[in-house]
């Protein structure tokens, strides 16, 4: 008896004969993409070329005026300087404190499953509570953090961990690296996650140790896995704005100031928008190409490793 196939339905036969309905359905994404990621893009590289001051402004152009002036400024290498520290200590505390979160969390060991929920509450609180949690945490005078210092007698009085010029970047990176770092070690548990576990059994039938078995098995697997996470981190703490501004606004002074507290600063309270948008398209071209280098040099390690 032959098999009857079944009969495709009218809105299937539909979709693989038009397949402008396919157009259609991603075409919401596409004009939100083109509102909020390339139509702003393009606007700041035109406001570069003009000398704008005011949003609604007409201005004239002036070519790379803007440029010239921005990259002669020695304010402009003092906050580049800045947003590299700024973004290579995140970079850091956040990856080596997510790897260890995740090497934890892939234990066996009671609650674990709650655990791996209750990690992500640093990311997923609103970044304005946390920081008006951690700015009360840090204050001198009311701040959990300074209380215990001075109870436990490791420090006479209370330390301006935000006012200080010496300590509010570092104490600003601990802030940012612990509100991001659940995020990071979630990828990371599932690159631990795909490990087979005869590899490790194997490893230990041939005598190695666990720093052996770290080293010439968890390493080289979740390799890519950490190689995304190091990209997507540089890029994203590069572009900091929420967080920083809300816990020191740049300060004291500008020893907090980082590329994006400037673009603001610029662009919105000296009244320089094509200066403020001159900044940030340099900045933009540099994340470019640190992204495209980083990926090639990454590329043909792995090539090489091959």
């Amino acid at each position: 008896m032959s098999e009857v196939k079944p009969r495709k339905t009218s809105w299937r036969r539909f979709l693989q004969r038009d397949p402008a309905f396919g157009y259609l359905l991603i075409a919401p994404i596409a004009i939100w993409m083109l509102a909020t990621l390339v139509y702003p893009l393009f606007r700041a590289v035109h406001l570069s070329f003009l000398d704008v001051e005011f949003i609604g402004e007409e201005g004239s152009f002036i070519g790379l005026s803007n440029y010239i002036e921005v990259i002669r400024s020695p304010e402009f290498g003092a906050t580049l300087l800045r947003t590299v520290v700024w973004t290579g200590l995140n970079v850091i505390f956040q990856t080596a404190i997510a790897f260890a979160s995740a090497l934890i969390l892939d234990m066996e060991f009671k609650g674990r499953n709650f655990m791996r929920v209750w990690v992500l509450l640093p990311w997923i609180v609103p970044v304005i509570v946390l920081a008006a949690v951690w700015r009360w945490v840090l204050d001198p005078s009311l701040g959990v953090a300074n209380y215990l210092l001075v109870a436990s007698g490791l420090a006479q009085s209370g330390i301006p961990f935000l006012g200080s010029s010496e300590l509010a970047m570092i104490s600003a990176i601990l802030v940012n690296s612990w509100r991001w770092f659940p995020f990071y070690a979630v990828i990371i548990l599932a690159g631990l996650q795909t490990i087979p576990g005869h590899l490790y059994e194997s490893a230990k039938i041939d005598g190695a140790n666990v720093l052996q078995e770290f080293r010439h098995i968890t390493i080289p697997t979740i390799a890519p896995v950490l190689t995304t996470v190091i990209l997507l981190s540089s890029l994203w703490a590069a572009n900091v704005f929420d967080m920083l501004y809300l816990l020191t606004q740049g300060g004291p002074g500008f020893s907090t100031e980082t590329l994006p507290i400037m673009i603001h600063r610029m662009g919105f309270q000296q009244y320089r928008l094509s200066q403020g948008a001159t900044v940030a398209v340099l900045m933009f071209l540099a994340l470019l190409v640190y992204g495209i280098v980083y990926m090639k040099t990454i590329g043909a390690k792995q090539e090489e490793d091959r």
